[in-house]
């Protein structure tokens, strides 16, 4: 049963610089989500990935609304989950726009990249590759959108290597 007050009451909320700095501490594993639109590739860094659940394979992803990629997952309704290696920060800076010459289509460095069942772009040597098929679209508050997605593959790199982490405005490595 639910508290009727929980969600019927005014909520105070903490300012976005106080929230911004607190997330900092929060470590979360690299990922770059792509997308393609007819020949129109695009994609960005994140660490915003969960899952929601086995059955059906699902998962949940948070987009910046003011990014490229957006509105492209936003009309091709699939993308690509890939979960970066610790060997692997120079892709998670190219597609975070760290890389000043980096930008739309010259972020999908060759041979990096190939399609997947879905005729989105995977990344090759990702420690695992999730095609998605995009099921709701739900707003995150002004900024982003939850994107929930029906996982149609998996693709898991044979290699076992640690993950790339982002922490306290930083690359780093999982020490294991």
């Amino acid at each position: 049963m639910s508290n009727p007050n929980l969600f019927g009451m005014a909520r105070a909320s903490v300012d976005s610089a106080s929230f911004a700095a607190g997330m900092r501490y929060l470590a979360g594993s690299c990922s770059v989500i792509a997308t393609r639109s007819g020949a129109l590739r695009a994609g960005l860094t994140a660490t915003a990935v969960c899952s929601v659940s086995a059955d059906p394979a699902r998962l949940l992803i948070c987009v910046n609304k003011s990014v490229y990629a957006h509105d492209v997952i936003h009309e091709a309704g699939l993308l690509s989950v890939n979960v970066l290696s610790e060997q692997q920060e120079e892709t998670a800076r190219r597609f975070a726009g760290m890389v000043m010459e980096a930008r739309g289509e010259d972020r999908f460095v060759a041979p990096d990249w190939e399609d997947g069942k879905l005729a989105i772009p995977r990344l090759k040597d990702a420690l695992v590759s999730f095609g998605c098929r995009v099921v709701d679209a739900i707003p995150g508050g002004k900024s982003h959108t939850v994107f929930i997605c029906d996982v149609i593959e998996v693709r898991c790199t044979q290699e076992a290597q640690g993950p790339l982490m982002y922490f306290n405005r930083n690359f780093s490595k999982l020490k294991m």
